[in-house]
């Protein structure tokens, strides 16, 4: 009998069927996959029949499926609550995972204990590296982001890094983000005031604050399919992302986060007036 699992995965969906069929497919195929690893997955009420798919497919995960989409952070944490492993594992729907590629990283965590979390090795379908590992912003990077000046983030994006070799980083996205669960419970799973963008920044962030670090796993990867892009998301949406960015700023920098407003609001001007005219 298993006393405590030795790994939670929490998986959050919204009309991704197909997708989400083929995440935990190869989930439940690796040769690592036991009865001590359970799946959670929070479905922000799909309308797609994934809910047909889950409850006929796949009897032994935990499913939640919520009666409006809640937005990503929350549903994360509703599955934080329950988690019973000694690991949590945020993993995107879009995401397929490769043999061994939690075994590592549990391997890592449980020889490293001054690891509060561990990422791994992104890929696109045809086998590119995704870049997922940043240094943590400072304000003048928020500046040349919004400016469209991205070639002068070279150090923040870490566009130096090669992905060849295991590292101690600032921050990785939780596309695929192992964290030890009592460390997650202690924080309290995501800061559900940030919507969409930054909350991922601002859980590394507070994961460091606990002298805890995070690495990124080079022999460890996960093929991941991508994300919506932002550039195509409605006014009302990108408000929400630049109220997310001013609140991160204004959290670490206090009133000189003031300075990237003018920026802000620039662009959300432009963002509207392109958009009025497409309206026609």
């Amino acid at each position: 009998m298993i006393e405590q699992k030795i790994l939670s995965i929490i998986i959050v969906t919204w009309n991704t069927k197909q997708l989400i069929e083929d995440c935990i497919d190869s989930i439940i195929s690796l040769p690592e996959y036991s009865e001590a690893y359970e799946i959670i997955l929070i479905d922000n009420n799909s309308s797609d029949g994934t809910d047909r798919l889950v409850l006929g497919k796949y009897k032994t995960i935990t499913y939640i499926r919520n009666d409006n989409n809640a937005g990503y952070a929350p549903a994360v944490n509703q599955g934080i609550k329950i988690v019973e492993g000694k690991y949590v594992l945020l993993l995107g729907s879009d995401t397929v995972l490769k043999p061994n590629s939690l075994k590592r990283c549990i391997d890592f965590l449980d020889e490293n204990n001054n690891a509060g979390a561990v990422g791994c090795k992104l890929v696109f379908p045809d086998g590119k590296p995704q870049g997922n590992c940043k240094k943590f912003p400072t304000l003048i990077n928020g500046i040349y982001t919004y400016l469209s000046l991205d070639r002068l983030n070279h150090d923040y994006d870490m566009l130096w890094f090669n992905y060849d070799k295991t590292v101690k980083v600032d921050q990785i996205a939780t596309t695929f983000l192992m964290i030890r669960c009592d460390l997650i419970k202690k924080l309290g799973g995501f800061d559900e005031r940030y919507k969409i963008l930054y909350n991922d920044v601002d859980l590394c962030k507070r994961i460091w604050n606990e002298n805890k670090e995070i690495y990124f796993l080079h022999d460890a990867e996960v093929i991941h399919h991508g994300s919506y892009s932002t550039k195509k998301a409605k006014y009302q949406v990108r408000r929400n992302m630049y109220d997310d960015i001013m609140r991160y700023y204004r959290d670490n920098f206090g009133m000189m986060a003031y300075i990237l407003y003018p920026v802000l609001l620039l662009r959300l001007f432009l963002i509207s007036s392109l958009s009025k005219k497409q309206q026609f």
